[in-house]
């Protein structure tokens, strides 16, 4: 066994949490990364499956395949392949590096799931991290830029259970072609990897090796750096975990809900760290959330008033009174948090309820003698309208209202406003009427009118309650 293969022992059993015994999908693209890969993971005893991910985007590309297949064959394993348009891709706004990525790994997790793999690995080593350390801090990355790729991580864009693992990333480029070397491999030589057109291939060939005219360390610095803002990273995200249980309100398939009060008191880098964590959450994989999307956001929430925000790939922010939404439209979010009357307005007698939406419900009842008087918002006593009868509609326009503890009638619709009822929920706020005027703003506020006095001759118990089965 060579000083590798005995480092990969330890490294993907102790750093990657890989089980001997269980297969791992690797995938290999012919080149020397992925090919002392496959090699030393054989060696070690693994049970494998090779997948390979046709891009067509040289020339050699089907040889490419041809080579990986015989190499999966001459070891006894198992070959899978697949293929992609990723210049259909580049035309929607991906660079080839973003639009190979998004077709290659959904086939990867795809052929792990049915080959029941434990992990799908592949190639990247320690300058692969250098490159992209030094990428993102070009970039103007965050700290979850700056701490570089783990050598085990889970992406849930593509699998929640299934994690990726880089079994190589502790190894230099130059150990792995001494390796393919020493054992008679001859991986598949890509010409693009030498064209300084792109990005990532003039940091390999100019900048780190100028950078290292200055430091002829740099890579292991910028290594070690990396490790270390990982390290701090870890820290973060459990602070950003304890203040995301604390923050959310409610979660659905298009939308979450957050509590701006309680999101407030979070100092800014956590208030950022929620927000980008809310994002991902509701699109997974999206791009360009960038520092000034992220700004924007709070700048909005620091306003203090209803909205609504575009952040970025047509997410919004809603502002709700104490919350705050994530959503691509309004239509979206639930509204079931609110009672809520449909169509004409519906009677409601003494000794009956009145079934709204979403299993809320009205009841009207007489008080009995010496009744304690009720508390809070959902309970009020109102004076009976003797002949009249209660029925219960939405608003109209020009409805006013006198509530009590006023001088003298509003306009419901400022009203509302003030009361911070959410805008959306207002045109079909259940109001408890006797004729024209408004008796009861169900959870806010009672009228002034039919106020309860020591001389009332007959009082009506109003009661909104929510069905606990919804």
């Amino acid at each position: 066994m060579t000083s590798l293969q005995q480092f990969l022992r330890q490294y993907t059993q102790t750093v990657c949490e890989l089980q001997p015994h269980l297969p791992i999908l690797v995938g290999v693209s012919g080149g020397a990364d992925s090919l002392c890969l496959l090699h030393s993971l054989h060696a070690l005893g693994y049970p494998l499956v090779v997948a390979h991910f046709n891009h067509h985007l040289r020339p050699e590309a089907d040889e490419d395949e041809a080579f990986v297949k015989d190499v999966a064959a001459h070891l006894g394993l198992d070959f899978v392949s697949g293929e992609g348009d990723v210049t259909g891709l580049r035309g929607r706004g991906f660079s080839v590096e973003e639009a190979a990525r998004a077709l290659r790994y959904p086939f990867l997790f795809a052929q792990a799931r049915h080959h029941q793999a434990q992990a799908v690995a592949v190639g990247h080593h320690a300058d692969d991290q250098v490159e992209t350390v030094l990428m993102h801090f070009l970039r103007g990355a965050g700290l979850d830029g700056l701490k570089g790729m783990r050598p085990r991580t889970l992406l849930p864009v593509w699998d929640a259970q299934i994690p990726l693992v880089r079994p190589l990333l502790a190894t230099s480029r130059a150990e792995i072609l001494a390796y393919c070397q020493a054992h008679g491999l001859s991986p598949r030589a890509d010409a693009t990897n030498e064209d300084t057109t792109f990005f990532r291939n003039r940091l390999r060939h100019a900048l780190i090796p100028h950078l290292e005219t200055y430091n002829p360390r740099f890579r292991e610095n910028l290594l070690r750096t990396a490790q270390t803002l990982a390290a701090d990273q870890d820290v973060l995200q459990t602070l950003t975990d304890q203040a995301w249980a604390a923050c959310l309100f409610r979660a659905g398939q298009a939308y979450l809900a957050l509590t701006l009060p309680v999101f407030r008191t979070y100092p800014l880098g956590l208030q950022r760290r929620l927000l980008r964590q809310g994002i991902e959450q509701l699109r997974p994989g999206l791009r360009d959330v960038d520092f000034a999307a992220i700004e924007r956001v709070l700048q909005f929430l620091g306003e203090e008033k209803e909205g609504v925000c575009e952040v970025v790939g047509k997410v919004r922010v809603f502002v709700e009174g104490a919350r705050f939404w994530l959503a691509e439209k309004e239509g979206d979010l639930p509204s079931d948090e609110w009672p809520q009357v449909d169509g004409e307005p519906r009677p409601l007698g003494v000794g009956e309820t009145l079934q709204l939406r979403a299993g809320w419900c009205l009841r009207a009842e007489t008080v009995p003698a010496h009744s304690p008087r009720p508390e809070g918002p959902d309970r009020a006593w109102v004076a009976a309208p003797g002949g009249e009868s209660f029925s219960v509609r939405g608003r109209r326009p020009g409805d006013v209202f006198h509530p009590l503890g006023m001088e003298g009638p509003v306009k419901l619709s400022d009203f509302l406003i003030n009361e911070k009822i959410p805008r959306r929920a207002r045109d079909f706020w259940p109001l408890v009427c006797v004729g024209e005027e408004i008796v009861w703003i169900p959870g806010v506020r009672v009228s002034a009118r039919f106020r309860v006095g020591v001389e009332t001759p007959a009082v009506i118990a109003l009661n909104l309650v929510r069905s606990e089965a919804r």
